[in-house]
């Protein structure tokens, strides 16, 4: 009786069991299961991406190094300063170049193997992102000349050189032998580079008949407001400053740091340095009765500038007077040296070589042809106050001038 128990218990499991897994059982398992699947699919995979068609792959850009190189500090640069661009005549003067003779030195530097770089290079260096060839040129052309559109133009387009036009904008757009803003615009359009060379063109230590707030004021429009109209006019930032005759004192240097330039450029020729003075640059200038500063500028054998020293007055200028005292400076020497080079004002008569102090009167002096120095020493003690020295000579005949100042203040004597 107790085996038949047990079997009948084991029958009715059996057929409990088939009938619990009937077919629209197992239909209704195998749908919750699809279910249940598909549901952890939408949660935990990201949408199927489309296959890529051949030939049209993604590539995949690698993240970039850093772009921060090491700058040649021992390389050099000379600057090469022109203006007029023309045919010789009886007006042309002695910065005038003719054309045959200008494209014969841009032959020159092609044939030494010279780099001419853009300015935007030379300040790239300057600011230790780019590196320039060992001996570099900037070509400069300056004032605004329509030669320098009509003629140096196609010249330096002929050896791909490029270059940097200084104007000052009274003289833009007056006709004549002067450029228009309307070339200047296609300068820009081209690469060159447009830089500023005041307003008015007149040297900036030049404060005669003015007071002191006058001067002040006259200068900011001279190295600021030029700049403010060329950016104005020509949609640039105006990056470079050429000084008028390469002059320039210790107020001039102020607002050329306020204007924001990042180059200011004389006119005393030297090899420029990695380290030299931003707003001291020397240029080497085309002068007919001296042809040998550009001989000097190619051969890269001229003097140095390589930090914030003033030149020594030993080396020959090439279109400014280095000055001892320096222009504006302030002394305590009651009978000071009075030196300068006059290698800019050309080939002069050394019979006609003077020198003048204000207050004084003449004073003798020394002049060496081969140096082109003056020098001088006054005669009587100098009493406080302003001084003005006055040189003037004869060149090819003509009669010329040139002008610096100083002051003498006592050193205050100690009890």
């Amino acid at each position: 009786m107790k085996k038949f128990l047990v079997l009948l218990i084991l029958l009715a499991g059996v057929f409990f069991g088939l009938k619990k897994w009937s077919p629209h059982t197992l239909e209704r398992v195998q749908f919750w299961k699809k279910k249940t699947t598909e549901v952890a699919q939408n949660q935990t995979l990201p949408p199927a991406e489309p296959a890529p068609v051949p030939g049209n792959e993604t590539k995949i850009t690698p993240v970039p190094k850093s772009t921060a190189i090491s700058v040649d500090k021992t390389a050099q640069v000379v600057v090469l300063m022109y203006h007029r661009v023309e045919p010789p005549t009886n007006t042309t003067g002695a910065l005038n170049i003719p054309p045959d003779q200008f494209e014969q030195q841009m032959q020159t530097i092609k044939d030494r193997g010279l780099a001419v770089i853009s300015m935007q290079d030379f300040l790239a260096w300057r600011r230790g992102e780019k590196n320039i060839p060992q001996r570099s040129v900037l070509i400069t052309i300056d004032d605004g000349y329509v030669s320098a559109f009509d003629t140096a133009r196609p010249i330096l387009k002929k050896f791909a050189y490029p270059w940097t036009c200084f104007v000052y904008t009274k003289f833009i757009g007056t006709g004549g032998k002067s450029i228009s803003w309307e070339q200047l615009g296609q300068l820009r359009d081209e690469g060159v580079e447009i830089g500023c060379h005041t307003i008015s063109h007149i040297n900036l230590r030049d404060a005669r008949n003015k007071t002191p707030d006058a001067y002040t004021q006259w200068l900011r429009d001279e190295v600021i407001s030029s700049k403010q109209i060329i950016e104005q006019k020509l949609g640039v930032k105006c990056a470079a400053f050429a000084y008028p005759e390469g002059r320039y004192n210790s107020h001039v240097l102020e607002l050329v740091k306020e204007a924001g330039y990042a180059a200011a450029f004389t006119a005393y020729g030297q090899r420029v340095t990695h380290s030299a003075p931003f707003d001291r640059i020397g240029r080497y200038a085309w002068n007919v009765r001296r042809p040998q500063d550009m001989a000097q500028a190619f051969a890269f054998n001229g003097p140095v500038e390589a930090g914030t020293e003033q030149p020594d007055l030993s080396e020959p200028a090439a279109a400014t007077s280095v000055t001892q005292p320096l222009e504006g400076e302030t002394i305590t020497d009651d009978r000071p040296i009075l030196k300068a080079n006059l290698a800019t004002l050309g080939e002069l008569d050394p019979a006609s070589v003077g020198l003048r102090l204000s207050g004084i009167g003449i004073i003798p002096c020394k002049f060496d042809p081969a140096t082109s120095i003056i020098e001088a020493r006054p005669g009587q003690p100098l009493t406080p106050g302003e001084y003005t020295v006055t040189v003037s000579a004869k060149a090819g005949g003509k009669r010329i001038e040139t002008q610096w100042r100083f002051k003498f203040a006592p050193a205050p004597k100690t009890q």
